[in-house]
């Protein structure tokens, strides 16, 4: 048996404990660099979700200004001319007992007041510091309320569990929500009853908007990009996934169409 001198193994054996010790160097330089990306894939994703916020607070800052100051004018301007109005109108019915003139200008006051009732509607429904005071459920029985009041749709509203808050912002951002897709049921669906469920669970909120109106082909909507389907709907998806939520749309020709949208409550 050929045998080898102490020095050639020592050298084999020094020469293998080397490679090993550079290639565990090589091994942990990669692991290293592999944590370092998957650690800065993470600072990057938390600062397009951080940046993503602060524009989602600054387009409610901004909307909400623009639509209290809408719901002031609304309010001071429009709804003084109309109750203004309605006193001229009362003087001429109470000064002139015309029978040929009663009827029409008991006609006028009645869609005066009409129209004051729905431009105090419309006001809240502007107005963000009614949904701070009032909470989201009660805010979104008032626009379906308003809703309801032109005639043309039946609304309801059904509730499950204890209502509570989701945060200023965030249930700013869910009535406004609410708002666009009633608003493309009202446009589109041609619907006759609006329904929305809001379900306040212990680990997570649902909103669901169904209408029974039309439908669609939701395969054919699916085969185009968000971008290619319309401003309204991609609000809805965005506003959801901002919220850390998600939003799923379930319609079928004259089935109708659902909304619903699941968003984790932070306690």
């Amino acid at each position: 048996m050929q045998t080898y001198p102490e020095e050639v193994l020592f050298s084999i054996v020094l020469g293998t404990a080397l490679l090993l010790f550079f290639v565990a160097i090589f091994v942990f330089v990669i692991l290293q660099f592999q944590k370092k990306q998957f650690r800065n894939r993470l600072e990057q994703s938390q600062m397009q979700k951080d940046y993503d916020q602060a524009i989602l607070h600054v387009q409610i800052e901004v909307q909400n200004r623009t639509m209290q100051r809408i719901s002031e004018e609304l309010h001071d301007n429009i709804g003084q001319l109309l109750s203004v109005a309605r006193i001229h109108l009362n003087s001429v019915e109470e000064g002139n007992p015309n029978e040929d003139n009663i009827g029409s200008v008991r006609e006028a006051n009645g869609l005066i007041e009409r129209s004051l009732s729905d431009l105090r509607a419309i006001s809240k429904s502007l107005d963000s510091d009614f949904l701070k005071d009032f909470g989201l459920a009660e805010s979104i029985a008032q626009e379906l309320g308003r809703i309801r009041n032109t005639r043309i749709f039946n609304t309801v509203l059904k509730t499950d569990g204890e209502p509570y808050s989701l945060g200023a912002q965030q249930d700013i951002v869910v009535f406004r929500v609410v708002q666009e897709v009633l608003q493309n049921c009202i446009k589109h669906s041609h619907a006759k009853e609006l329904s929305v469920k809001l379900a306040f669970r212990e680990e997570e909120f649902e909103l669901s908007v169904i209408d029974d109106g039309d439908g669609f082909n939701i395969h054919q909507l699916s085969e185009y990009s968000l971008t290619q389907s319309g401003s309204g709907l991609r609000n809805i998806h965005r506003r959801a996934a901002l919220l850390g939520g998600h939003c799923t749309l379930n319609s079928a020709a004259g089935k109708g169409t659902s909304v619903v949208i699941l968003i984790p409550r932070r306690k």
